[in-house]
């Protein structure tokens, strides 16, 4: 990456975090939480249910969306698949 991820903004991150790219789904109804998440915030990459997500373009996102940035948070996110899920923080 060529520029530090503070600096980057909302699309950039997504291109960042979500490099694998992500399958077309079916939209859930809102608030309908697909399942739940552990980021380890140690890590380089996540694994989640569409691919690999690179974490710290990611841990930026969810905090920027959410405000969460503890370990042992958990907080809701839409992700650019269009689904909810429930994201656990951890070490």
């Amino acid at each position: 990456m060529s520029r530090e991820i503070f600096e980057m903004n909302y699309s950039e991150l997504l291109v960042a975090a979500f490099g694998e790219g992500i399958p077309p789904g079916a939209e859930p109804e809102i608030g309908d939480i697909q399942e739940k998440i552990t980021v380890s915030m140690n890590s380089e990459k996540i694994q989640f249910p569409f691919g690999n997500v690179d974490t710290k373009p990611f841990l930026e996102l969810f905090w920027r969306k959410t405000g969460a940035d503890c370990t042992d948070e958990e907080e809701e996110m839409k992700l650019p698949d269009g689904k909810t899920y429930l994201i656990k923080l951890c070490d």
